[in-house]
C-alpha cells in the first residue's frame, strides 16, 4: 500500500489523490458513464482509504449522480470513524435520506479492474476487500429480485458476480 504521506516525485493528479486520504482519511472517485457503454449504467463511485483506516471494506456505489455518490460513501465513511460496522446483506436504514434502506455485497475481484483502478494503485494490487452499496426501488425492491423497477435494476449492475466467462 502506497503511503499518502510521500507525494514527491508523483505527478499531479497522483499527488493529490494521496493529499486527500493523508488529509480525510479516504478518497472518493466518481467516473462518468462511458460514451460507448451499450449499458443504462451512468456514474459510479468509490472509495480509496477506508480499508487503510478502518479495516472495512472500500465502498463501491453505482448509478447515481456523482454529487449523491459521494455524500453517501462518506456518510458511510464517516460512520465507521465513529465506530460504526456494517454487514454485507443486511439492510441499513440510516445512510440515505429518508430512511431509504441500502445493503452491500461484496464486489467479486474479477471487478476490480473495471471499476476501482485508483484503488488498485494505491494498494498495490487487489489485496482489498470492496463492497458493492445497492439502493432498492421506490417500492423497497433491490435490483436482484424480479419485482425491482427495471430501471433502477439497470443502473446497478451486479458486480458479486464474476466478469469471468463460466467454461
Amino acid at each position: 500500500m502506497l503511503d499518502p504521506k510521500k507525494r514527491d516525485g508523483l505527478h499531479g493528479a497522483d499527488a493529490q489523490f494521496l493529499e486527500i486520504i493523508d488529509q480525510y482519511g479516504w478518497h472518493v472517485m466518481s467516473v462518468a458513464p462511458r460514451a460507448e457503454s451499450k449499458d443504462k449504467q451512468e456514474w459510479f463511485s468509490y472509495s480509496t482509504g477506508i480499508f487503510m483506516q478502518f479495516s472495512h471494506p472500500e465502498i463501491l456505489l453505482c448509478g447515481l449522480g456523482a454529487d449523491t455518490a459521494i455524500r453517501i460513501i462518506n456518510e458511510i465513511g464517516n460512520a465507521l470513524k465513529n465506530g460504526r460496522r456494517f454487514d454485507l446483506d443486511t439492510d441499513c436504514d440510516d445512510i440515505l435520506a429518508d430512511n431509504v434502506k441500502c445493503r452491500f455485497r461484496r464486489v467479486h475481484i474479477s471487478r476490480y479492474k473495471d471499476y476501482v483502478g485508483w484503488s488498485l494503485w494505491f494498494y498495490e494490487g487487489d489485496d482489498f476487500p470492496l463492497w458493492q452499496c445497492f439502493w432498492p426501488d421506490r417500492d423497497g425492491h433491490y435490483p436482484w429480485k424480479k419485482s425491482c423497477d427495471v430501471e433502477v435494476a439497470e443502473l446497478q449492475p451486479f458486480l458479486f458476480e464474476s466478469s469471468e466467462p463460466i467454461n
